[in-house]
């Protein structure tokens, strides 16, 4: 069996984020996602290609664009985000204390700790001068 994988290239700006996400749920229910699953995938999209724009960018698209690619596997879907900005790995960030008293947390952090808390498995990449960062959830 070939791989079930569906592209979808976007400019790098914020007014495009909502196509991603509903592109990435719309992949989620094919793929027979729960609808909590299909959520967390759209939130986490929503939160890396925001962090992308905001940190990678600049907000300054300058032609960039954000290519998406999600691969259906028999245990769940996987998503792959790839940019072109300055390398960087989310996944080497501290995440912030959530334990911590609420005036006393940092600003900083929290998007990336929701998408490792809603995600099965993560990956970062740096191939062919741009960024990959791979996500997968499991069907629940």
């Amino acid at each position: 069996m070939g791989v079930n994988e569906r592209k979808l290239r976007i400019p790098a700006k914020l007014d495009q984020i909502e196509a991603a996400c509903e592109f990435v749920g719309g992949v989620a229910r094919e793929a027979g996602m729960s609808d909590d699953a299909v959520y967390h995938c759209y939130l986490s999209v929503e939160e890396i290609c925001t962090n992308i724009i905001e940190h990678g960018y600049h907000y300054h698209d300058g032609g960039h664009v954000i290519d998406i690619v999600c691969r259906i596997l028999s245990t769940g879907l996987q998503i792959t985000i790839i940019d072109d900005a300055a390398p960087f790995n989310p996944l080497r960030l501290d995440d912030p204390d959530p334990s911590a008293p609420l005036m006393e947390r940092k600003g900083g952090g929290w998007g990336v700790f929701f998408v490792k808390k809603y995600m099965d498995r993560l990956d970062y990449r740096f191939i062919n001068n741009r960024n990959h960062f791979m996500m997968q959830k499991n069907k629940s």
